[in-house]
């Protein structure tokens, strides 16, 4: 059975660049700290999480991000960026390397960390550390400011109805063509992109890093525990 592991103080040979060492900026563009590890399959050799040093603005020694929520950074060539804030992370369930070391550790943590990172958004009320929990359904309409009460037989408020007109103002014909060109902020394409499953766009040194964990399986599980364990 496959199992997730680290390279830990493995050294690399030849001219491949690692990704250890690199540094990662979050959403507004501060640094969140850099790569001291990655988490792989043994299997694939396929990396699934970035163990990231934050230099002690978490508290906690690192903490993980999923490989899927990281790109190359746009402005920093040797480095990588997510769109996460500092507050996803610190409410992420807490990382410790010993859990790699048990299989049942680890798959326990890696679903309550799945969990975290795969449901929907959590918003924070603005200045404060409470959350708020979206309302499921259209929105009701409320009694308005002179205190007549709502009719509660009214149907639900669509708000995309309220003005239908606005767009076919400006745009008059709003469907895509071949001859039109649709402009697309970069943020907002990663954030489609991501939306729909489609892997973030990683830099060139990503992809050579993971050939050589590839090229490099047997030496890797040799050294790996679990590996020669299950071998055994």
């Amino acid at each position: 059975m496959a199992h997730c592991g680290s390279l830990g103080t493995q050294r690399l040979s030849g001219d491949i660049r690692d990704i250890r060492g690199a540094p990662v900026r979050g959403s507004d563009g501060a640094k969140l700290g850099k790569v001291d590890d990655v988490i792989f399959d043994h299997d694939t050799m396929e990396i699934g999480y970035l163990v990231v040093d934050g230099g002690g603005w978490l508290g906690a020694e690192s903490f993980l991000l999923p490989a899927d929520r990281v790109s190359g950074d746009e402005n920093h060539e040797d480095g990588l960026a997510t769109g996460v804030t500092r507050e996803q992370i610190k409410d992420s369930p807490q990382y410790d390397g010993k859990s790699l070391r048990s299989g049942d550790e680890w798959k326990k943590y890696e679903e309550e960390f799945k969990q975290y990172w795969e449901e929907g958004p959590v918003m924070h009320m603005k200045g404060s550390d409470r959350i708020v929990t979206p309302l499921e359904g259209p929105v009701l309409p409320k009694a308005d400011s002179i205190g007549e009460e709502s009719d509660e037989t009214s149907p639900p408020l669509d708000v995309a109805k309220l003005f239908p007109e606005r767009i076919s103002e400006v745009f008059s014909d709003p469907a895509p063509g071949a001859g039109k060109v649709t402009l697309r902020p970069k943020t907002a394409a990663r954030a489609e992109e991501a939306a729909s499953g489609v892997t973030l766009l990683k830099p060139r040194w990503w992809g050579a890093f993971e050939n050589y964990l590839r090229a490099n399986k047997d030496d890797i599980q040799s050294n790996c525990p679990q590996c020669t364990q299950k071998a055994a």
